[in-house]
């Protein structure tokens, strides 16, 4: 994992996967798509996989690239069930966030986009 292009965490005593990203280009969207691929290969199936995506740095626009991994990585092992909660910058335009969550993403697991952290670990810890 690079630490120039995103921080990884666990959060709610290891039940989220928290992505934190300060960029989102090529080499951000192959190093995660390598990472979140080992993470639903890996994933024990008895439990639901939480991901945050965390997209709110000002100007984090999603590259072709970063919309591509994105992608594959909805598509991969569906029957891992979960959610996946996307944090923006609400003063940043969320065009792409929205046309990747609506239309381009494997409608396989529940997803949501959030202001802030604490609303999107809220809804994740949801039953």
């Amino acid at each position: 994992m690079s630490d120039s292009v995103y921080t990884k965490a666990w959060l709610a005593d290891g039940r989220i996967a928290c992505y934190r990203f300060t960029s989102t280009g090529t080499e951000a969207a192959q190093t995660w798509y390598n990472e979140v691929v080992d993470l639903f290969t890996h994933w024990d199936r008895s439990k639901p996989l939480l991901l945050l995506i965390d997209l709110s740095q000002p100007d984090n626009m999603l590259s072709p690239e970063a919309l591509r991994a994105a992608q594959a990585v909805s598509q991969i092992t569906p029957e891992v069930s979960g959610k996946t909660a996307l944090v923006i910058d609400s003063d940043e335009p969320a065009h792409n966030v929205t046309g990747l969550v609506e239309h381009v993403l494997a409608g396989t697991r529940e997803r949501q986009i959030f202001g802030s952290e604490a609303e999107a670990v809220a809804w994740l810890l949801e039953n």
